[in-house]
């Protein structure tokens, strides 16, 4: 296209190679497509910045992603810093598929005071949503059989499988990257010839790009993989997309949905398969809710501090010297910041100015601040802090009475859960943490399940409080039509057509619900708060989603610790909040709701989003991205406590604040919630203690059940023994003849011989690499020609090196260096002590990386 309209386009990012950059800056394209990030350094380079001043339109992709995040803000002030460069304005263009604030996006997009059109083309493009609730059958309980797994699990992964084979091409969307791994895992084991593959953001590039090439080439029907897919990626055709387990947003569900029917006339054809009926309710609703358009409000953040402190010595980059009202002036006109004060920032300027190693000087006037005359310490903060997304961490979790790793936890899981004494599910065991070191977290196996959660929940996403109220919205419309003398044949049937769901999956979902009427039990809904207890546990149903019910948790937790004078271990879910205490009842959680134990409900809150562990992980973040720590500062728990002792007070610290209200705990929506109690709005029931739970709480212990049923050791040791052997051999990797040097293909370990030769030339000198073929045929064409650059090069050496392994072993020793983090040499071992791919072969490689897991986390 390029050629033909005879213009240049190109790519800038942090991977563009230095020759590419530097034609750009002597020869600048047409078009140039970059990132937020990106676009910061070319406002600052001496020769890009100038061409910068031609820019005549910008168009920002996916525009939605960006408005509700910190990226979003970082642009917002890019723009507003070109339109000074250039001296003029240009045109902004948006685009998105799914949109819920339109208008508040385009005042985003364009800045404060400049008029924007919205172009709103939804009806060019129809969409098929539907649910599938499977149920599982007696060919179920044979195939669950041989994948170690529940038959529930199994009929699931059959209507899949099924749905897959009736179409061309199929993405399947899960909401953490273990259930990926899981789902990948389990259609491997059953068939390793299966034509799906994987592909989320922590796999090698050359995993993704196969995944992708193979999509779009046909030899792919499927891909399982998370957000990673969602965005624009070159896929070709999807006509179908399915999404295991609820997709817990609206805007989710038709972003992901939205990938497939890629023509202007075609179909968005997407089915999500649920597995409970919490599940699918919530499905049901979200589905409910797309087809009205009923998207998730876009919530820009209110000028945040740290993208602020980025932006002004970024302009000190650009020239030693600024106005505070001028600078005021370019800040005011982005939208995140057209509420800011002269006062706001003047604050971070005092700041900045007021760091050891200070970053800008604001003058005593406080009407100018200049770059500091040691301008090196500038510089290196604004090109080493480019990125707003947060730095995730891992933590390597290891058994304390073995002392080996166990796997492996996200930074977030850590901030929520990583207490001493809790209890989380990892490997189908249950582990309670003996205490969290640097990047470690000590755990001892225990047997007890109750209050242990699952390691992915930090990877979850959260269901609003707009879908949670709709699922109360729906049992309260059921329990009013049983109640007045309703036919739940009929009530079912009504749904059913209403809610454009068949009958059966609407019969299994509303079944705890009817269940709940016939028990003569309260049923909680959007109006009605409604607490049982069963054994030690007491649970509080309520229909306020995942970060309103976090809050509320932790406000009921506080209150009945102060009470009991011990501390109460509480989990939640979008509709029920789980309190694990022998004392506890439920009189006294009502009394906490209703204000009888004290109504200083704003300032118990937010000394409990200040005491939390979202706090002192975000403001670890956000103190790295406001210059106040540096990046490779090791952090313990006593450096976080003294650096937010430190910092309080500070615009870091008031930042760190708005952000966990904004991402993690909802105190603006929790206050709502006591205050409705508190008038009367909102009703609490109680059902006491009871006997057993209510139907609508056993959906909770029944979860519990299947995340925590004990697996025989020996049970487990099959299922680790199989889902490994499935991943080696459905492994890619790029092989190449190291003899004639002019075969080069990829292929999956299962597809190998078992003695690989080259078709060129009957060379038993076969290696392989995790490298794109396209990039190993350049290797080989050099060394072909004798270039030593060629010959020193890392890929030859490996190339080489593998080679050996593979002409001795064969296919054995491709198994083998597919495993995670091993290494020629550590390969050569394993095969050394048995080569063939037996229990044995297997649990060699599994030490292996276990080991390489150690090495990564400098573990001695």
């Amino acid at each position: 296209w390029c050629r033909s309209l005879d213009f240049k386009i190109s790519v800038r990012h942090g991977d563009t190679a230095t020759r590419d950059r530097r034609k750009q800056a002597l020869s600048p394209p047409d078009v140039m497509i970059t990132t937020p990030e990106t676009l910061q350094l070319l406002l600052v380079g001496k020769r890009l910045s100038r061409h910068l001043t031609s820019v005549e339109w910008v168009v920002v992709d996916e525009v939605h992603e960006l408005a509700e995040n910190k990226r979003g803000a970082q642009l917002s002030l890019s723009l507003e810093r070109l339109r000074r460069l250039k001296g003029g304005d240009f045109q902004t263009i948006g685009l998105s598929a799914t949109v819920g604030s339109p208008d508040e996006v385009g005042k985003f997009l364009v800045g404060e005071g400049r008029s924007c059109k919205v172009v709103d083309v939804t009806m060019a493009r129809e969409s098929e949503l539907d649910l599938a609730y499977p149920e599982a059958g007696s060919e179920d309980e044979v195939l669950a059989s041989s994948l170690y797994t529940y038959p529930e699990v199994a009929a699931r992964l059959r209507v899949m499988r099924g749905l897959i084979e009736g179409h061309e091409s199929t993405l399947i969307f899960t909401n953490t990257r273990p259930m990926t791994e899981i789902l990948t895992s389990r259609f491997k084991m059953w068939d390793i010839n299966f034509p799906v593959s994987i592909h989320h953001g922590s796999l090698s590039s050359f995993t993704r790009l196969r995944t992708e090439k193979e999509l779009k080439s046909g030899d792919l029907k499927g891909a399982i993989c998370t957000s990673s897919m969602e965005l624009g990626l070159d896929i070709g055709q999807m006509d179908l997309v399915i999404q295991y387990n609820s997709p817990r947003q609206v805007t989710r569900l038709l972003q992901r949905v939205g990938r497939s029917g890629h023509q202007v006339t075609g179909v968005a054809k997407g089915r999500i398969v649920v597995k409970d009926p919490d599940d699918a309710i919530e499905s049901t609703v979200i589905i409910d809710r797309a087809r009205g358009q009923e998207l998730e409000e876009v919530k820009i953040p209110n000028k945040p501090y740290d993208v602020l402190a980025h932006e002004l010595v970024g302009m000190l980059v650009s020239s030693k010297q600024w106005g505070v009202d001028d600078a005021l002036e370019i800040v005011k006109k982005a939208y995140p910041f057209r509420d800011l004060t002269k006062d706001e920032l003047i604050g971070v300027l005092r700041f900045l100015s007021g760091m050891t190693r200070r970053l800008a000087w604001l003058r005593p006037d406080e009407d100018v601040f200049v770059r500091p005359k040691k301008g090196k310490r500038v510089f290196d903060y604004y090109f080493n802090t480019l990125s707003m997304i947060p730095e995730l961490k891992q933590y390597v979790v290891i058994d304390d009475e073995k002392d080996e790793p166990v796997g492996v936890l996200d930074e977030p899981f850590v901030a929520e859960y990583g207490e001493p004494g809790a209890k989380f599910v990892m490997g189908g065991s249950i582990w309670r943490i003996v205490q969290v070191f640097k990047n470690k977290v000590f755990v001892k196996s225990v047997e007890d399940p109750v209050g242990a959660v699952p390691s992915w929940v930090g990877e979850e996403i959260p269901v609003p409080y707009s879908v949670a109220q709709q699922v109360g919205a729906l049992r309260k419309r059921v329990e009013e039509e049983i109640s007045q003398g309703g036919d739940p044949k009929q009530i079912i049937e009504s749904t059913s057509k209403s809610y454009g769901i068949e009958e059966d999956s609407i019969n299994r979902t509303l079944k705890p619900v009817i269940d709940q009427v016939k028990s003569g039990l309260e049923v909680p809904t959007n109006e009605n708060i409604v607490i049982e207890k069963c054994e030690d546990t007491l649970m509080v149903h309520a229909c306020f989603g995942t970060l309103t019910n976090r809050t509320l948790a932790r406000f009921i937790a506080r209150r009945a610790s102060e009470e009991l004078g011990e501390s109460v271990a509480v989990t939640v879910d979008p509709y029920r909040i789980l309190l694990r205490s022998e004392r506890l009842t439920p009189s006294e959680v009502e009394s906490i709701l209703s204000g009888e134990m004290g109504k200083d409900f704003r300032e118990t809150l937010e000394s409990i989003i200040e005491d939390s562990r979202f706090f002192k992980w975000r403001i670890i973040q956000i103190a790295r991205r406001m210059g106040a720590l540096k990046h490779e500062t090791e952090m313990t728990s006593k450096v976080v406590d003294k650096l937010t002792k430190g910092l309080k007070g500070t615009p870091t610290y008031k930042e760190t604040f708005k952000e966990v209200v904004r991402k993690d705990l909802d105190l603006p929506q929790v206050l709502e919630v006591l205050e409705r109690i508190e008038s009367g709005e909102l009703e609490l029931t109680s059902l006491g203690v009871r006997d057993e739970p209510s139907p609508l709480a056993l959906l909770a212990w029944k979860k519990r059940a299947l995340t925590f049923e004990p697996v025989s050791p020996k049970r487990m040791r099959m299922l680790i023994l199989a889902s490994t052997r499935a991943r080696l051999l459905s492994e890619e990797r790029t092989f190449a003849c190291t003899k004639c040097k002019d075969w080069v293909e990829v292929k999956p370990i299962h597809k190998l011989e078992d003695k690989p030769t080259c078709p060129k030339c009957d060379s038993e000198s076969i290696g392989l690499i995790e490298k794109e073929p396209r990039s190993v045929r350049r290797i080989l064409r050099r060394v072909k020609k004798s270039s030593k650059s060629g010959k020193k090069s890392k890929t030859w050496r490996e190339l080489k090196e593998t080679s050996k392994l593979l002409s001795k072993y064969g296919k054995t020793a491709a198994i083998a260096l597919a495993g995670r983090g091993l290494t020629p040499k550590s390969a050569e071992g394993i095969l050394s002590e048995e080569d063939e791919l037996s229990d044995k072969f297997l649990d060699l490689v599994m030490k292996e990386e276990k080991k390489s897991l150690f090495s990564r986390y400098k573990i001695s």
